[in-house]
């Protein structure tokens, strides 16, 4: 899979995600963060949403 060559716009994100990390660790890491508790919150939310509906 990491064998067939890539087109340049994974290059030039992955150059920037690499570079932002370097330069920036702590508030990457924090975006990550944020990103991974807002996705959690949307899907407990769909859930609740769709128990809600199930149950009426």
């Amino acid at each position: 899979m990491w064998s067939r060559p890539r087109g340049l716009f994974f290059w030039l994100c992955l150059i920037l995600v690499l570079f932002t990390v370097a330069m920036k660790p702590v508030e990457f890491a924090h975006t990550i963060n944020s990103a991974i508790h807002d996705v959690s919150a949307f899907f407990n939310g769909l859930h609740a949403f769709l128990n809600n509906l199930g149950s009426t």
